[in-house]
């Protein structure tokens, strides 16, 4: 069997576990994710930024019962998810953020749209991909 790239583990992963449906804000750390869900059969809705992606995401999880993804970039991406986030834990709606970050490697040395989000997330959610 050929080798197989990060993103492909987890749109398949995504796949098998019922996500039909995926919004979000594309960009430099998740791109290749969004592409991989696309070509895996997942419905990508691409938003204008990451609150409504958030919202999109938690009604979609609400109405259909099944987990559904908020795909966002890092740093200020993650935080704007944060009251679609909330929202589907205090309602318990099934919703599945996956945000990008910089490398593990500049972990606290100023990269790019660095942000501690996995803290941040945790406040809201139990689950939170990241690069990392």
């Amino acid at each position: 069997m050929g080798e197989i790239d990060g993103a492909n583990v987890v749109a398949r992963s995504l796949k098998e576990q019922g996500v039909e449906y995926m919004f979000g804000v594309v960009g430099i750390p998740v791109i290749e994710i969004g592409m991989a869900a696309q070509a895996h059969g997942i419905k990508y809705i691409g938003c204008r930024n990451e609150q409504a992606a958030a919202y999109a995401a938690q009604a979609m999880g609400y109405l259909t019962g099944r987990p559904v993804v908020c795909l966002c970039v890092s740093g200020p991406g993650v935080l704007h998810t944060i009251g679609g986030l909330a929202n589907a834990k205090v309602n318990g709606w099934p919703m599945i953020l996956i945000g990008g970050s910089s490398d593990l490697d500049q972990d606290n040395r100023g990269a790019f749209q660095e942000y501690p989000q996995m803290d941040v997330s945790f406040c809201f959610v139990g689950y939170c991909i990241s690069k990392h």
